[in-house]
């Protein structure tokens, strides 16, 4: 058995990897090897240095976890830690399960995150994570213990593949914030790759609503209650999220300028959205007005809360589709229509990617509106206003109702 030295990379370890020969390879430009384990397929990352007529050496991490940029980026940090006589492997944590309730904690107490994220965190690691790896030591943890403990028997619990990754997801942030905040030395999933354990690929979930399902769509709404039928209706006319409709207040909506003025602190972008108001949904807004108390079109003095707007969108469709299918069936139509992609993509209040995000600071309302003009007009162009009233309403009120003068 020998040990070469090199310009050590990841290329040359992986040709190394194969050569039983070679037991350690060693970098001619930092003090660090790689020590091959038995099996070749992991080897240990130390750190060397003499001391005397000894030659110590400290463990950094494990590969293929940690590839040779990670470890690189960490030398400096372990030098300062060896020169001040600290232990470099120190860590508040012992186990997976003391970080996760660490983390579990923290989460709890942020106001960063909406509620809802915080709760999809927290139900992750209460069901998925803590059952799984509870008892797992950080220092064991590696792509062959994640893919034994966490990812084969989720996979055997039959979770979607977008589900497990989400889960796979919040581990990896969860090791990475204690890393960052210095709780841990080393993050053993610094160089993990969800597709290093599942290689199918996750396709985009599909819209449980066509375009041809819109007329029939809004003749089932208008057979919901009346606050469960305005916020499905709501979120037909404007493609906005579950969680941003149910949370409007009436001073977001300006009636007289004809702007609907989302604030940055219940959008998932965090980012101010302002769309047109246009006269069907003017008309709308104003007849709903008249049967509303409290600051919330949904609620009243508190917003709907989001369990509430999820049962009532369940109730509602009997199940055959969600508030996000309904997002998705504005999205459709829009492009069935001819609305331009860009301004599609403004009205959903997506976050602008690459070179959109470095040269297109435009967001007009004019073209804003006229694309919403040209939905409404779309959509309710068959709709037969007996279908669609906007309140539970007398008599004599729905002679009057806004619908009749939609076409």
């Amino acid at each position: 058995m020998k040990y070469l030295a090199l310009n050590l990379n990841d290329t040359a370890i992986k040709k190394h990897a194969a050569d039983v020969d070679v037991s350690e390879l060693r970098d001619v430009r930092n003090p660090i090897c790689l020590r091959f384990h038995k099996s070749r397929e992991r080897a240990t990352w130390c750190y060397y240095r003499n001391e005397g007529n000894a030659k110590k050496r400290t463990r950094l991490g494990y590969w293929p976890t940690l590839k040779t940029k990670d470890v690189l980026a960490m030398l400096p940090g372990v030098i300062e830690k060896l020169h001040h006589g600290k232990e470099v492997q120190s860590s508040k944590f012992k186990t997976v399960g003391e970080l996760l309730n660490w983390y579990s904690s923290r989460t709890s107490k942020e106001n960063v995150k909406s509620q809802s994220r915080r709760k999809g965190v927290l139900s992750a690691i209460d069901k998925h994570l803590l059952p799984r790896l509870e008892f797992v030591n950080i220092s064991e943890v590696s792509k062959a213990v994640i893919d034994d403990k966490l990812v084969l028997p989720l996979q055997h619990a039959n979770l979607k593949p977008s589900t497990l990754r989400q889960y796979f997801a919040i581990l990896k942030r969860v090791f990475a914030s204690a890393r960052e905040l210095e709780l841990i030395s080393v993050n053993p999933m610094a160089g993990m790759k969800f597709r290093d354990h599942v290689q199918r690929r996750i396709e985009p979930k599909q819209g449980k609503l066509l375009v041809d399902d819109a007329p029939a769509l809004i003749e089932q709404i208008s057979s919901a209650p009346a606050t469960t039928r305005m916020l499905l209706l709501f979120m037909l006319l404007f493609g906005t999220r579950i969680g941003e409709t149910r949370q409007l207040r009436w001073r977001h909506i300006d009636l007289n300028s004809g702007q609907l003025i989302i604030p940055e602190t219940i959008t998932k972008t965090a980012a101010v959205h302002i769309l047109p108001i246009t006269h069907q949904a003017k008309q709308l807004l104003r007849e709903y007005k008249q049967h509303c108390t409290g600051e919330y079109l949904f609620g009243g003095k508190e917003p709907m809360s989001a369990s509430a707007a999820d049962k009532a969108v369940r109730e509602a469709s009997k199940r055959k589709y969600s508030a996000h299918d309904i997002r998705k069936l504005a999205r459709s139509v829009w492009a069935t229509i001819g609305i331009d992609y860009w301004v599609a993509e403004r009205l959903l209040n997506h976050k602008q990617k690459g070179l959109d995000l470095v040269y297109i600071k435009a967001d007009s309302m004019d073209v804003k509106r006229k694309a919403l003009e040209q939905y409404h007009e779309w959509l309710f162009r068959d709709a037969k206003p007996v279908l669609i009233p906007s309140v539970e309403i007398s008599a004599k009120e729905e002679n009057n109702n806004v619908f009749n003068k939609v076409a």
